[in-house]
């Protein structure tokens, strides 16, 4: 009989560490983690993904995560050299500047449409193309690769900018086009009406996820993939697996395939209780489900099977000791 299993890839628990007292209570997870086994897993969210889909010997140093991503988000990424464009505001600490508030700018689409016309119009003649994806996602297709090693805008994130700009042969090139990019903002009207408005600017970009689509080998074993993050759906239709968007509580209970991939966001404790953890649980106590892979970028990796369930001495432990890995 074929094994069934589901791996749940649910990032942006970190994000609502540490657990405390004012956690709501989760059961269904803790008995999970408490069940399974647990194994060291990165932080990374676009490593972990291109391990999944067995890319990360085809790449080089710089994971093409803009390409792929640009193909879950719809575009025609098969040819050119791809960059993941995000829309940041830079904040001024005495001589230093930091990045922040990459997805707290609040920009609308109309607004984001507005800045990368104005882009395109200057860009065009070389062959440069900014695409929106959404108004906090935006890519740049050039014609020509450019020797850059590149840092996520996550990783970025409250970082001294000049500690974390492109490195590479053409990085001096490039972080001048960056401050050009940075004065053709500050003109831009879209700016000056947020500004009036004392709403955050977007006074800068933040390229990464350089390279272009990758060619594929062996087809990874996943009989479906359900996914929110365009990577994931991207990754997914390179390899023409099933694809279906992730809408949480319906993928958590509905018929799983021999071996499904399921990434997601967790947006608070008591919904990732309520639509993931308690039915996933429920499906393995019912034996829809043979095994549940838990992985919670990092913090860890836990591998549940079904007959782990029925191991009593295991008791129920404290979710902060179970995600801070005390024993």
């Amino acid at each position: 009989m074929t094994q069934r299993s589901l791996t749940l890839l649910l990032s942006g628990v970190a994000k609502h560490l540490p657990v405390d007292s004012s956690w709501p209570a989760m059961p269904a997870l803790q008995t999970l983690l408490s069940r399974g086994t647990r194994y060291a897993l990165c932080g990374d969210l676009s490593k972990i993904l291109f391990e999944h889909f067995q890319l990360s010997g085809e790449c080089a140093d710089e994971l093409p995560v803009a390409a792929i991503s640009a193909y879950g988000d719809g575009l025609d990424s098969s040819l050119g050299w791809w960059l993941c464009v995000d829309p940041v505001h830079l904040v001024a600490d005495r001589d230093q500047l930091y990045l922040s508030a990459s997805d707290v700018i609040g920009l609308e689409r109309e607004e984001a449409d507005a800045l990368v016309e104005e882009l395109n119009r200057f860009y065009n003649e070389d062959g440069w193309y900014f695409y929106v994806a959404s108004p906090q996602r935006w890519y740049l297709r050039l014609p020509e690769p450019l020797a850059l090693k590149t840092i996520s805008t996550a990783e970025a994130m409250g970082s001294r900018v000049g500690e974390v700009l492109p490195q590479g042969d053409d990085a001096l090139y490039w972080q001048r086009l960056m401050t050009e990019m940075q004065m053709m903002l500050h003109a831009s009207t879209v700016n000056a009406e947020r500004n009036d408005r004392g709403l955050l600017t977007v006074n800068s970009l933040w390229f990464w996820g350089a390279g272009e689509m990758p060619p594929v080998s062996a087809r990874p074993d996943w009989g479906r993939v359900v996914a929110d993050d365009p990577l994931a759906k991207g990754l997914a239709r390179l390899y023409r697996i099933s694809t279906e968007e992730a809408v949480v509580g319906r993928s958590a209970t509905r018929q799983a395939a021999s071996s499904e991939l399921w990434q997601t966001t967790l947006m608070s404790p008591e919904a990732g209780e309520r639509e993931l953890f308690v039915p996933l649980l429920n499906r393995l106590r019912a034996g829809e489900l043979d095994e549940l892979l838990i992985e919670l970028p990092g913090i860890g990796r836990w591998r549940i099977e079904r007959r782990a369930l029925r191991c009593l001495w295991r008791r129920r432990r404290p979710l902060a000791s179970l995600l801070q890995g005390e024993h």
